[in-house]
C-alpha cells in the first residue's frame, strides 16, 4: 500500500505561525549542519588517525565511532526533513534513516542491558580504526539520547496526533540527556560525566546530541512553542526577554555557588542560602517587571479605546451630517427632476392644447359673422366638433398613461377585433405597407376595455406605419395561454394571458431609447409629426388592465411590440340580455331624468341636450338634495345622471345609495377623470366620458332606461 504523506498540522488562525516559520527551519538546518560537521570531523580524526579531530574539544575524551554514526544518521534525517519544498521520496527516506539511527541507539542500550557476546560499539570501531581501549565506548546515556532523538524524527509526520505527541516527547527527553552530559562537565558533577550511564559521554557527544535535539523541536514551525520563542508578537517579545534571565541566571549562579564551594570560599549551606536568596529576589524582579509592562500595556491599551470611541463618535457625526447632505441632496434632485417632468409634460399638454384651442377660437369667430354662407358654417361647425373630438382624445391618452382612465373591461374575442381593425388599418398605414395578422385557432377571450384595446392597436399600427416610412411588412400575432415573463424588472406571472405582437420591418429602436420611449411626449419623430402620447396610452391601458408591454427591436430589422392582457374564459362577464318588463311601459316623451351636476354652467347645457332628446329634466347640484327629490316623489324619476366628483357625498357614493334604497332606478355616471373610477371601473354603473356628445348621451340613457324600465301598473279592468 502507497504511503499517504500527512501535511503539516493547521496553524492556528493568527498569522504568527506562518512567519516565525522561516525562522524554525534555519535553526532545524543548522542543528543538522552542526551535528553532520561534527559526526564528519570525529570520522575523519578516527580514518586518519588525527586525535584533535576525535574530541575536537581539548583535552576532553573522545567520540567513538558508533556514536559517530549514529549522529550522522541524525543529522542526515533531520536535513531531508526540513529542506525547502522537500517532495515525498526525500521525506520518506529521511524517515529511513532516523529508523537507521533508532537501531544504532537501541543496539548501544541492548549491550548494556543484555549479556551479549559482542559489543556493538566495539565491534563498529574494529571496522574503523581498532579495538575500544579500555573504559571508553559508546555511553548508556548517549545511546538512549540518539534513541530518542531518532524517534521523535520518525513520529514527527505520523498520521495520528498522539504518535506525533508521543515523538515530541522522545525528543525533549533527548535534550534533557544532552543537557545533563553538559551540565555535568560544566559543573564538574562526576555523576553526570563520570559514573553511572555518563561515564563514557563524551563533551563533544553532549553538546551535539543537544543541537540535534533542538533542532529536531525546530523542524516543524507549527508546534505551539516555535510562535512565542521566534515571532514579535504578544508573547513572543516577553518570551525571549523572560527566558534568558529564567534558564541563564540560575545555571549561571549555581555555577558560581559550587566554585565557590569548592574553593572553600563558603560553605555549602551558605552557599544554597545564598543561591536561593538571589534566585528569589531575581524571580521577584522579574515578576514586578513583566507586572509594569502589564500595567503600561493596560494603560496604553485603555487610551487606545478611548481614542478610538472618539474616532468612532466624531466619524458617527460625520456620517450622520454626510447622510443628512445627502438625504438633501436627493430630496432637491428628486423635485428637481419632478418640476422637470411636470415642465415636460404641462409644456407638451399646453402645446397640443393650444394648437386645439385656436381652431376651436378661430372656428367661433367665423361662426359669428352674420353672412356666413350655410357651407362654411357647417365647415366650422365640423371643425370645431372634431375637435373637441381631438381634445377630448389627447386627455384620455393622458389618462391613460396615468392609468386613471376609467375603463369599461369587457370579456371580448380579441381574435374577431384584430380582424376588424386589420381590416380599417389598410387604409390608415397606406397600399406600400402590406399587413400580415396570424391568429390563435379557436376563440382568444380577453377581459379588458375593448375600445382602449383597439385604440392601442392603432397606436401601435401608427408607430410602425412611421418606422417603415410607409412602406415594409406589418405582422399581428396572437397567441393564448403565454405566460408574461418579466418585463423592465418586474416579476413575470404563470397565470395564462393573451400575447398580441405588432412586428415591423422597419428602422428600429437604438439600445438608449429603450428605456424612454414610453415616457409621455417623447418622440423622435420631426416636430408636428407625433404628439408622444401613443405608446404613453398603450402602457397606461395594459398596466391599469393588469397586463404590460414589452419591446425587442435591432436596429436595422424592426421592432416587436408584445402587448400582454390577462386572459378570460370565453362567456363570462357578457352582457346579459334585460330582463321583460311586466306591465306597460312608459313612453320617451314621459321619462323624467334626475340631473346632479354641482357646475351650473355643465349643468344648464346638459339638461338642454336631454330636453332637445326629448327628456323632461330636474336639476340638483349636490347628492344630497338628489336624495331629498327622489324621497319627496319616489316615482317620478326614471334615471338619474349623476357628476362622479362632487363636494360633499361624490356620484358613486350616491348611486350605492340608491342601489339600496331604490334598484330599480338606472344610475348613470359621467366625469372626467376620478381616480375612484380609474381603480375600480366604475362599480357596475353605466358611465360616459366627459367631454360627451347629445348622441352618447341619449344612447347611454336609453340603454339604462331600457335595462330597468319604470312600469305602470296594470289598468284595472272595468
Amino acid at each position: 500500500m502507497a504511503e499517504r504523506e500527512r501535511p503539516d498540522p493547521a496553524p492556528p488562525s493568527s498569522k504568527e505561525p506562518a512567519r516565525s516559520a522561516p525562522r524554525a527551519r534555519l535553526i532545524a538546518r543548522a542543528s543538522g549542519g552542526v551535528g553532520l560537521a561534527a559526526a564528519l570531523t570525529v570520522l575523519s580524526g578516527w580514518a586518519f588517525d588525527v586525535p584533535i579531530l576525535r574530541r575536537i574539544v581539548p583535552g576532553q575524551p573522545p567520540m567513538v565511532v558508533l556514536t559517530a554514526i549514529g549522529i550522522l544518521m541524525l543529522a542526515t534525517a533531520l536535513l531531508l526533513g526540513t529542506g525547502s519544498g522537500a517532495s515525498r521520496p526525500v521525506r520518506r527516506a529521511g524517515r529511513w534513516i532516523a529508523a537507521a539511527a533508532a537501531a544504532v541507539g537501541i543496539g548501544g542500550i541492548l549491550q548494556y542491558l543484555l549479556p551479549l557476546p559482542v559489543r556493538l560499539d566495539d565491534w563498529v570501531q574494529r571496522l574503523a580504526f581498532g579495538p575500544l581501549k579500555p573504559g571508553s565506548g559508546m555511553a548508556l546515556a548517549t545511546a538512549a539520547s540518539i534513541a530518542a532523538v531518532a524517534v521523535g524524527l520518525l513520529f514527527q509526520d505520523a498520521p495520528r496526533r498522539w504518535l506525533r505527541d508521543l515523538g515530541t516527547l522522545a525528543t525533549l527527553w533527548g535534550f534533557v540527556i544532552a543537557a545533563a552530559g553538559v551540565l555535568g562537565y560544566a559543573y564538574g558533577l562526576g555523576a553526570l560525566h563520570q559514573a553511572g550511564p555518563f561515564s563514557r559521554m563524551a563533551l563533544v557527544t553532549a553538546v551535539t546530541l543537544g543541537v540535534l535535539a533542538v533542532g529536531a523541536l525546530f523542524s516543524r514551525p507549527t508546534r505551539p512553542w516555535i510562535a512565542p520563542l521566534l515571532c514579535a508578537g504578544e508573547a513572543g517579545s516577553p518570551t525571549r526577554h523572560l527566558l534568558p534571565a529564567v534558564v541563564v541566571a540560575p545555571l549561571v549562579l549555581g555555577w558560581l555557588q559550587l566554585q565557590a564551594v569548592r574553593s572553600d570560599l563558603i560553605e555549602a549551606e551558605t552557599g544554597t542560602a545564598l543561591l536561593m536568596a538571589v534566585l528569589t529576589l531575581w524571580l521577584a524582579a522579574l515578576v514586578v517587571r513583566v507586572a509594569r509592562n502589564i500595567d503600561r500595556r493596560a494603560v496604553a491599551e485603555r487610551r487606545l479605546r478611548e481614542t478610538l470611541h472618539g474616532m468612532n463618535e466624531a466619524l458617527e457625526r460625520r456620517v450622520a451630517a454626510r447622510t443628512q447632505e445627502l438625504a438633501e441632496a436627493q430630496d432637491a434632485l428628486v423635485q428637481a427632476q419632478k418640476m422637470e417632468a411636470i415642465g415636460q409634460l404641462t409644456g407638451g399638454v399646453a402645446h397640443d392644447f393650444n394648437n386645439l384651442l385656436t381652431i376651436i377660437r378661430s372656428s367661433t369667430d367665423f361662426l359669428r359673422r352674420p353672412d356666413l354662407p350655410e357651407e362654411r358654417r357647417r365647415r366650422y361647425l365640423d371643425a370645431v366638433s372634431d375637435t373637441v373630438e381631438r381634445a377630448a382624445k389627447l386627455t384620455a391618452q393622458l389618462l391613460a398613461f396615468a392609468r386613471r382612465q376609467a375603463l369599461k373591461p369587457a370579456v371580448f374575442d380579441a381574435g374577431e377585433r384584430i380582424r376588424g381593425i386589420a381590416q380599417m388599418l389598410d387604409s390608415l398605414t397606406g397600399a406600400r405597407i402590406r399587413i400580415v395578422t396570424t391568429l390563435a385557432e379557436g376563440p382568444c377571450a380577453v377581459r379588458a376595455d375593448p375600445v382602449q384595446f383597439e385604440t392601442a392597436l392603432v397606436n401601435l399600427a401608427v408607430n410602425a406605419r412611421d418606422a417603415m416610412n410607409g412602406e415594409g411588412t406589418l405582422t399581428i400575432e396572437l397567441t393564448c395561454g403565454r405566460p408574461k415573463p418579466s418585463i423592465r424588472g418586474h416579476a413575470g406571472s404563470p397565470s395564462p394571458f393573451v400575447a398580441v405582437s405588432v412586428s415591423d420591418t422597419g428602422s428600429g429602436i437604438v439600445k438608449e431609447q429603450l428605456t424612454r420611449i414610453f415616457e409621455p411626449f417623447f418622440t423622435t419623430k420631426e416636430v408636428g409629426k407625433g404628439t408622444g402620447l401613443g405608446l404613453s396610452q398603450v402602457i397606461g391601458f395594459a398596466k391599469q388592465s393588469g397586463g404590460d408591454v414589452d419591446v425587442a427591436s435591432v436596429v436595422g430589422r424592426g421592432s416587436t411590440f408584445t402587448l400582454y392582457l390577462p386572459q378570460a374564459e370565453a362567456g363570462i362577464g357578457g352582457e346579459k340580455p334585460a330582463p321583460e318588463p311586466e306591465g306597460q311601459a312608459l313612453e320617451d316623451g314621459d321619462q323624467c331624468i334626475l340631473v346632479v351636476e354641482d357646475n351650473v354652467e355643465i349643468g344648464r347645457f346638459c339638461t338642454q341636450i336631454l330636453h332637445d332628446l326629448g327628456y323632461s329634466t330636474v336639476l340638483t347640484q349636490t347628492a344630497e338634495a338628489a336624495l331629498a327629490e327622489i324621497e319627496a316623489v319616489p316615482f317620478r324619476f326614471d334615471a338619474v345622471f349623476s357628476d362622479v366628483v362632487m363636494p360633499g357625498m361624490g356620484g358613486i357614493e350616491l348611486a350605492k345609495r340608491l342601489r339600496a334604497l331604490h334598484p330599480e332606478m338606472p344610475v348613470v355616471l359621467t366625469s372626467g377623470y376620478s381616480h375612484v373610477l380609474a381603480g375600480n371601473d366604475a362599480h357596475g354603473f353605466e358611465f360616459v366620458r366627459k367631454p360627451y356628445s347629445a348622441e352618447e348621451v341619449r344612447k347611454v340613457l336609453r340603454e339604462a332606461v331600457a335595462a330597468k324600465p319604470k312600469v305602470r301598473p296594470a289598468p284595472a279592468e272595468t
